[in-house]
């Protein structure tokens, strides 16, 4: 089992992280810690935060509200920087691997070899 990969592409590396997670504490602290260790991945092959272009949340249904939400983007926030917040997707499951752990994200990021141009759709306002 592979708990990432890394191809190179003409201009650029793509990368894919599967399932990370942490399963001790609570919710903001597991988000944040899952999104440290993302960081520090990243960063060990040359990235960093801004080169994420994708994030899934997988997010125990017991937990998940509104509310959750809100937190967890809260935290999210810490990482990103406004408007270049990656595209992301939440989704509520039953169940993750250990008994403890509320969250786990999958996430994808494209490492330049050179500076990106990047244009950002922003439907929210």
């Amino acid at each position: 089992m592979s708990s990432g990969i890394v191809t190179h592409r003409p201009g650029y590396r793509k990368v894919v992280f599967s399932g990370v997670g942490h399963p001790e504490g609570d919710l903001e602290t597991q988000t944040r810690t899952t999104l440290s260790l993302i960081r520090d991945g990243l960063e060990d092959l040359g990235g960093g935060m801004q080169d994420v272009t994708m994030l899934r949340f997988f997010v125990r249904d017991d937990v998940l509200s509104s509310e959750s939400q809100l937190r967890i983007h809260e935290v999210r926030s810490d990482f990103f920087d406004r408007p270049q917040y990656p595209a992301a997707t939440m989704v509520g499951v039953s169940e993750l691997l250990y008994e403890n752990m509320l969250i786990e994200v999958e996430t994808e990021a494209e490492i330049p070899d050179d500076e990106w141009d990047v244009d950002v759709i922003d439907d929210t306002s």
